[in-house]
């Protein structure tokens, strides 16, 4: 074995880096990089026998692992070289050891699952709107990149994130506007205000069901206001949990889970639950999907829930055309029944392909209509309890409102102080707190005046945009009347998108401002709402970010209105 051989070997390990991993994603299907790895090594190690058959099988090997270490310290020396020195993202502030590794902010979130938290106080450390995350990482709250890489007009795509689960596709991880607008037209008339209307009935069963269990931890009308009748303790998080899983469930499938008939959770809500958890630990891409394909057990309760969902996508397909209203699934089995036929008909590879979209395509209903709003709900009430007057001014709009008839959507839907309140509570927590992962065009974009690089994955942050004071006077004050009667204390309107905006913004935020709306308008017209003794909502402020919000528990008495 020569100086020349080590040489080579380096060269190699250089140019592997420089050619081939300094360009393009790498991230879909890691296990290939180390197969490629071993045929290279098995290869070498062949090669060497055959030239000389008097050599040592020990020796081959030895000789082998020898080149193959100076390929790999050539590999990561140059990879190391270009992060540390050479990476245009170096002028940004953020955790030093991120130029290296995004694993060092894994390591930081794998814990207390609160990256909007840690990079909301990185952006205060450093008085900053852009945050190094990673070796290509942003995290950028100003308001100017809600243009730049959400409208419709961006040249952003949505980043590697959101193909950690390849093959499984759905409207949601389709990464750009060529897969995403056709799914969006086939979802699109299931969130029509004509569908709206229809999902209306259905959902007031569900507000009745939570309502009668609340009545039933009431305290009485008449009970003494200090003490001894208060009503018991209500874990909110808890039922708004079980609400709102039960009405995307009927509004899916067109059954429940039963969660609140059952007073008790689901083992697949359970399940689910569990599953996003690997979401708040902040895993790369690559590591995510090498743990996706190649650890038993990594990723079990996810492609557990995901067959759970086609199971449930099967047999709503089998009841097709058979139900008195539409449910959101509706909508998507008739555009796939005209395009390939009704269930049983065996088809070419493109069915098959289409329909496995549509099995994951529910997992996506049942995740993004639920999780959300009874995260909101729970953060709505909160405020409505810890504002004073609040409750009664939101009660007296109501009823002004509704005028002694029954509550319904239309009656209630410009409530202003309402709204106010919904949005207020949005901006300052947001459903998906940390906010939306986008990938810069190769020719890089202006955000204001900073320069992105071309590829850069940048992560447009709710929680820290929507507590900005360049964006909004008394960021951290909860404060409904900007959205109101106070637009002054506004300062940038594009700093608040709850539902995201352009050609990717959710679909379902109209079903969810009516479900908001509803719930809430019939809870404080029924119940006099307080917070439980020892509970102030200090820890549901350091609720857990699993990509969505997910409460910690808030702790609630209600008390019956006379």
């Amino acid at each position: 074995m020569t100086l020349q051989t080590h040489l080579a070997a380096a060269l190699l390990g250089l140019s592997t880096y420089t050619f081939y991993y300094h360009h393009g994603e790498h991230h879909l299907f890691p296990h290939r990089h180390l197969q490629a790895l071993l045929v290279l090594f098995t290869v070498i190690a062949i090669l060497q026998i055959l030239l000389d058959p008097t050599l040592p099988l020990s020796s081959a090997l030895y000789t082998t692992s020898t080149l193959t270490t100076t390929y790999l310290a050539s590999l990561y020396t140059s990879l190391t070289t270009y992060r540390l020195l050479l990476n245009p993202l170096n002028k940004f502030p953020g955790i030093p050891l991120s130029r290296l590794s995004t694993l060092f902010l894994t390591t930081r979130v794998a814990g207390p699952k609160n990256l909007y938290l840690q990079l909301h106080t990185l952006h205060q450390k450093h008085a900053s709107k852009f945050i190094r995350t990673g070796p290509n990482d942003l995290s950028i709250s100003d308001a100017d990149v809600v243009k730049v890489a959400l409208s419709g007009t961006s040249k952003f795509v949505k980043a590697p994130w959101y193909s950690i689960t390849h093959p499984f596709y759905s409207l949601f991880t389709a990464r750009d506007r060529a897969g995403h607008d056709p799914r969006r037209r086939v979802w699109s008339p299931a969130f029509s205000e004509r569908a709206l209307r229809g999902y209306e009935v259905r959902l007031k069963q569900y507000n009745d069901a939570l309502i009668e269990q609340f009545e039933g931890f009431a305290a009485d009308a008449d009970a003494d206001a200090d003490g001894d009748r208060d009503g018991e303790s209500v874990n909110v998080t808890q039922w708004f949990n079980y609400w709102s899983f039960d009405v995307m469930g009927d509004l899916a499938f067109g059954q429940s889970f039963q969660m609140l008939q059952s007073a008790s959770g689901h083992w697949v809500i359970d399940l689910l639950t569990s599953a996003q958890v690997s979401l708040g630990m902040v895993i790369p891409p690559w590591l995510s999907r090498f743990l996706f394909l190649c650890v038993p057990g990594a990723q079990t309760k996810t492609k557990k829930f995901i067959e759970y969902a086609a199971g449930q996508m099967k047999d709503r397909m089998a009841v097709q055309g058979k139900q008195a209203e539409p449910d959101i699934t509706h909508f998507l089995i008739e555009d796939f029944n005209a395009r390939f036929g009704a269930p049983g008909k065996v088809g070419s590879e493109e069915r098959e392909t289409a329909l496995r979209k549509l099995y994951f395509e529910s997992r996506l209903v049942i995740i993004a209509g639920s999780d959300t709003t009874s995260s909101a709900m729970v953060f709505l009430f909160y405020h409505i309890v810890k504002e004073k007057g609040l409750l009664e001014r939101l009660r007296e709009e109501i009823e002004g409102l509704v005028g002694g008839g029954e509550i319904d959507a239309r009656s209630i839907q410009a409530a202003p102080l309402l709204n106010a309140c919904i949005n207020e509570t949005l901006r300052l927590h947001p459903v998906v707190p940390s906010g939306l992962y986008r990938k810069a065009p190769p020719e890089g974009a202006f955000v204001g005046e900073t320069w992105i690089p071309g590829n850069t994955t940048v992560l447009v942050n709710f929680y820290a945009m929507g507590r900005d004071e360049s964006h909004f006077v008394n960021a951290d004050e909860f404060i409904p009347e900007r959205f109101s009667t106070r637009p002054e204390l506004i300062k940038n309107k594009d700093a608040f998108i709850p539902f995201s905006t352009g050609p990717f913004n959710c679909i379902g935020k109209n079903l969810a401002l009516m479900e908001m709306r509803l719930l809430t308008a019939r809870l404080i017209t029924k119940f006099d709402i307080a917070f439980a003794p020892g509970e102030d909502g200090s820890d549901l402020l350091q609720s857990r970010d699993y990509f969505t919000a997910t409460p910690n528990p808030l702790h609630l008495v209600f008390k019956m209105r006379k």
